[in-house]
């Protein structure tokens, strides 16, 4: 009764001995019509039973010997362990510093990145494993893994708890290093080896600094520690410096606050600077703008007069000259203005009285920039000026007149530095210059005067006389005045057409009386002008533009096509995408980075889709454990492979 029970299914029985009689050759066989009622199965079921017998008895069949044994985890971590140490023999610095501070490159970064590609050795492992293996802290690896590359910036602050380092590399920041007071020693005495054993060591320090991936701190550091080197790191930088090994990064001297050759201090009442700025005021439900005209001693640099006006005109210089002379009691020997037409006319030189009138430098604002600075003073230290009330634009006038006022007076009295204790006030009040200084600034006023004129003969010289005569007419038909030709001389610097246009423009606004009220016609003719200038020059420059970036791209791209010719033929089809991106991210010129990011993409898109979106991922990963490059750049390589992808999907 059991056998009965454990019997296998009839159809079983049947498909079986089916199949045997098609593959034995024994002529003892029954027939089919024997065997099916024998095994007690219908034809149907014996025959799809044989079938299926037929199809799968390979799969019946095993391997000689013991099963191979899979791969366990224990062997990627072993294999990623070992290509780390590979990588790290290989490019000194990479990863360098004590473990709560460890430095990494962006080299290393991407290097980690990669284990865990598609046939890498780390290729599998969860992101603990792969950082237990690399000896990298789990947070700093999970932002390597999984970025947010909307916030770049943030996941690199914060994964960058062991990245506390300048760009790596021969070129690098200047970052100061403290040493101990043995090591200070070294660097204040004498030098601690013989000169032939120092050529010997210096020879080993450039050897060591070629591959160094690292920062230069802990690169003087591993000499020290390592090599027993015990140089200082001022001595090691001079010798890269000197090698041409290592490039410090250029510091910009500070521009000195004056135009170089045009601007003297030499005693209080020398030389005034006088300029003026547009304040506002609100006044209840209105808003007032003036112009405060002010007075400045370039020695003392005490702010000696100022008025209030509704412009800047001769009349607003008038009165704050005569208030300079109430401050000081006597007149400077020269004034300096910059170049509006106000500044420099008949009422400005009667204005001025006694004082010899000078130009500021063209084009060079720093010509009055301790006058300068003073406005942007202002402008911090004092409130919004708002004014409630109902009272007219005089009392606004009036109100701005006593707010600056006690500005001035408690500027003027604070002591300075530069002027050894005493304020701007006592230091000019109390200023004895002497006869010989007298005579050197008189001297040194006339030598001003006569480089002005000599600037302005030779601009002169240089006007094409055709522009010079069409100016000429043309501002005696709009009547503009122009005495000494000062107008036709300074706009003559433009174009023929952009004066031919731009006196045409103000004659029809004059026509049309579209001019605004008030207006200086000489410098509104002159904005038309340069504007127009301006513009033609522009749509010249757009039709040159492409031949120029043709040319340009001919000659930048031919080494960079052979580069992407040689990667193509030495690397696999899938391995292409990220070889191109690599010389992206390394990109020194722009043009360089947008070919490689093309070249990047193009062999994105030129893989089948399934493989594409693995490696998209895997690359975005790349670009952003880039930290060390630009922003923008990371961006847009990001934007490039997802359109990639999304030309393969389409």
């Amino acid at each position: 009764m059991s056998a009965i029970v454990n019997a296998p299914p009839a159809s079983l029985l049947a498909g079986m001995m089916l199949f045997l009689r098609e593959v034995v050759p024994w002529k003892g066989w029954p027939t089919v019509a024997e065997i099916l009622p024998l095994a007690g199965a219908g034809r149907s079921q014996a025959c799809e039973m044989r079938d299926r017998i037929r199809s799968g008895w390979h799969g019946f069949l095993g391997r000689p010997g013991r099963p191979a044994t899979e791969p366990t985890e224990g062997f990627a971590l072993f294999a990623a362990c070992q290509a780390v140490l590979r990588f790290v023999l290989t490019h000194p610095g990479s990863a360098c510093g004590p473990e709560a501070r460890t430095t990494y490159s962006d080299e290393f970064r991407r290097f980690v990145v990669a284990l865990s590609g598609p046939g890498q050795p780390g290729e599998g492992l969860s992101v603990a494993a792969l950082a237990s293996a690399c000896l990298i802290p789990l947070g700093t690896m999970k932002n390597w893994m999984h970025p947010h590359l909307s916030s770049c910036d943030r996941s690199a602050s914060i994964s960058e708890e062991s990245v506390a380092a300048p760009a790596p590399g021969p070129v690098a920041d200047e970052t100061t290093v403290t040493l101990s007071a043995s090591e200070a020693s070294v660097s204040s005495s004498e030098p601690l080896f013989p000169d032939c054993i120092q050529a010997v060591h210096l020879k080993q320090i450039a050897a060591l600094w070629k591959p160094w991936q690292g920062t230069f701190q802990a690169f003087c550091k591993m000499l020290r520690t390592e090599h027993r080197l015990h140089y200082s790191p001022t001595f090691i930088s001079d010798f890269l410096q000197a090698a041409r090994l290592r490039s410090r990064r250029v510091r910009t001297p500070v521009e000195a606050p004056w135009s170089s050759g045009t601007f003297r201090i030499l005693f209080p009442g020398f030389q005034w600077l006088g300029d003026g700025t547009s304040i506002a005021v609100r006044w209840d439900t209105q808003t007032f703008v003036f112009t405060t005209e002010s007075l400045l001693d370039s020695a003392s640099n005490a702010l000696v007069g100022f008025d209030v006006a509704d412009c800047e005109n001769e009349e607003a210089l008038r009165r704050a000259f005569e208030a300079a002379l109430t401050t000081t009691g006597r007149a400077p020997l020269a004034v300096t203005l910059d170049n509006k037409n106000c500044n420099h006319s008949t009422g400005a030189q009667a204005a001025v009285k006694d004082a010899v009138l000078l130009r500021a430098t063209l084009g060079r604002g720093q010509a009055k920039a301790p006058l300068e600075g003073n406005f942007g003073l202002f402008q911090q230290e004092m409130p919004p000026l708002q004014i409630m009330g109902s009272s007219p634009r005089e009392m606004a006038r009036s109100a701005l007149r006593l707010i600056f006022g006690a500005w001035t007076r408690g500027r003027n009295g604070k002591p300075r530095k530069r002027l050894h204790g005493k304020t701007p006030a006592e230091a000019y009040l109390r200023a004895q210059p002497t006869p010989a200084q007298i005579d050197e600034a008189r001297a040194w006023i006339r030598e001003l005067q006569r480089r002005q004129e000599q600037a302005r003969l030779t601009r002169e010289a240089r006007r094409d006389p055709v522009r010079l005569k069409l100016l000429t007419k043309g501002l005696a038909e709009l009547g503009i005045p122009d005495a000494e030709g000062r107008h036709a001389i300074t706009l003559a610097y433009y174009s023929r057409e952009a004066i031919v246009r731009g006196l045409a423009v103000f004659r029809s606004k004059q026509d049309l009386g579209t001019l605004p009220h008030g207006v200086d016609a000489a410098r509104y003719l002159g904005g038309i002008i340069r504007n127009l200038d301006t513009q033609l020059e522009i749509e010249h420059t757009s039709q040159h533009l492409p031949e120029q970036r043709i040319r340009l791209r001919d000659l930048t791209l031919r080494p960079l096509q052979r580069k992407a010719d040689e990667v193509r033929r030495e690397t696999e089809r899938p391995l292409r995408p990220q070889a191109f991106l690599d010389l992206a991210l390394g990109a020194e010129y722009e043009v360089d980075f947008r070919f490689w990011s093309q070249a990047a993409g193009e062999a994105l898109a030129d893989l089948p889709s399934a493989l594409s979106n693995q490696l998209y991922a895997h690359l975005c990963r790349r670009i952003a454990a880039s930290f060390k490059t630009d922003r923008r750049r990371r961006q847009d390589l990001v934007d490039v492979l997802a359109r990639a992808i999304t030309a393969t999907v389409a």
